[in-house]
């Protein structure tokens, strides 16, 4: 059984990292905190901007390739048809598609003694364990956990939701599990009978007990709290550090393929583990990055970035080698924007983003990168993808020495949009290392 290399973050979509870099039966643990479907967008708030962090909405075109990988293989045929007979070709036909295609990979990297948790709440569970029955066999359900907390604010046309959904599903039935790791603390008034000695009042005999299904002991993160990040979904370290020693060892490899803010390769590292970890936005790939560097002072040599250009020469070698993961790449290193998740057939569009300029209101913005020589007229063909689009601004994006004076007097020609923010603006691979960003509504 070959090892992956671990301590490395991956940018790009976790089907692809998995497939090309990830070996069969290699990975001990995964937790995945993956998008819910909750046709919500949800903001950023990092370095004193606002950004879009990403549009949690489902589109059938784009997930279609993923149902034909999936329906075809006859152990989900019945699954994945039975889903789209009740579904049709729905939005949340589309998310369980992409979702499948991805715990496949999930099941076909994880040990037989392995286990993996799926994080995600009431909008699409329901949906969620059907496809992790097919997945994994209903034979290896383990838990529904309930990790209740308090924030938010009060529902007043129905009972306040108040809970996410964790499915913790293993591979076989010969699973790693220590829950005499987690113990939690009793109820205090069990503690109070306890110490004060009351007979036959509890047959407790110590102040702690295994963990249950429901977890009430670990809160939500508030806006105050200082482990935040500004990172929407961001999830307590507590809950990662309890998942991750329940199952799994020191020295074992963990592994998240959606990680976001990065609080799982976090609490693998504050435990031992070796870690390994995917996102498909260059923004938050960065927010790991200074997150590990400035809580593990040593850890900056030994993490291995790939598909995430450091320097210049990393991103002219990632145009030339792989013209697909650059284009994916560039078109995510403006803040609030995402790379397509399909490449082929984009009509010049190759990411896309909504940036708020208000309360609710937003700006859809999209975005086109090109490697190699570019030409007055791949601007003007750019604004014609943009308007059939019905996108608001458009950014496209090249390296600085293929800029000639043409384009720049082309993108001036569509002037302004609301007089503020210029309909098409060029951006240079040369600006992002310096640390500029495009002319844009992002709050600051």
């Amino acid at each position: 059984m070959s090892k992956p290399h671990t301590n490395r973050l991956y940018f790009g979509d976790c089907l692809d990292v998995m497939q090309e870099y990830l070996p069969d039966n290699s990975i001990d643990l995964i937790y995945l905190d993956p998008p819910f479907n909750s046709k919500r967008i949800y903001n950023a708030f990092i370095g004193g901007a606002q950004w879009v962090a990403f549009d949690d909405t489902w589109r059938w075109y784009e997930a279609v390739d993923d149902f034909d990988r999936v329906a075809r293989l006859p152990d989900m045929a019945g699954t994945m048809e039975g889903l789209r007979w009740m579904l049709d070709e729905s939005p949340r036909m589309a998310y369980l598609s992409y979702m499948a295609a991805r715990l496949l990979e999930c099941k076909r990297i994880l040990k037989d003694t392995g286990s993996i948790y799926l994080h995600c709440d009431p909008t699409m569970s329901h949906y969620l364990k059907t496809v992790m029955d097919g997945v994994f066999g209903h034979i290896n359900f383990r838990n529904e956990i309930i990790w209740h907390y308090q924030t938010g604010g009060a529902g007043k046309r129905w009972f306040a939701r108040k809970h996410d959904v964790i499915f913790l599903y293993t591979k076989s039935s010969g699973y790693e599990f220590y829950p005499d790791r987690v113990l939690v603390p009793r109820t205090d008034e069990v503690i109070r009978r306890i110490k004060s000695g009351v007979k036959n009042a509890t047959r407790a005999k110590t102040l702690y007990k295994l963990p249950m299904d429901v977890g009430t002991d670990i809160p939500a993160l508030n806006a105050m709290d200082r482990e935040r990040l500004g990172y929407p979904t961001q999830k307590p370290l507590k809950l990662l550090r309890r998942i991750i020693e329940a199952s799994s060892n020191e020295n074992g490899i963990v592994f998240d393929p959606f990680c976001g803010c990065g609080t799982t390769i976090h609490a693998a590292q504050e435990l031992k583990r070796h870690w390994i970890g995917i996102d498909v936005c260059v923004t938050a790939c960065e927010v790991i990055r200074d997150r590990l560097t400035t809580h593990f002072d040593s850890l900056w040599s030994d993490i291995d970035f790939v598909g995430l250009p450091i320097h210049m020469d990393d991103a002219r070698s990632l145009a030339e080698y792989d013209p697909f993961k650059f284009e994916k790449w560039a078109a995510s290193i403006v803040r609030g924007m995402e790379a397509n998740k399909r490449q082929r057939g984009d009509k010049g569009i190759d990411g896309r983003g909504r940036l708020p300029i208000a309360k609710g209101k937003f700006l859809d913005v999209v975005s086109q990168v090109k490697a190699g020589s570019a030409t007055r007229g791949h601007i003007q063909a750019f604004d014609g993808a943009r308007r059939e689009a019905r996108a608001d601004l458009g950014v496209f994006t090249c390296f600085d020495d293929k800029v000639t004076e043409g384009m720049r007097n082309a993108a001036a020609t569509f002037g302004k949009h609301d007089d503020r923010w210029p309909v098409i603006q060029i951006f240079t691979i040369e600006d992002y290392f310096a640390g500029r960003q495009p002319d844009l509504p992002i709050a600051s």
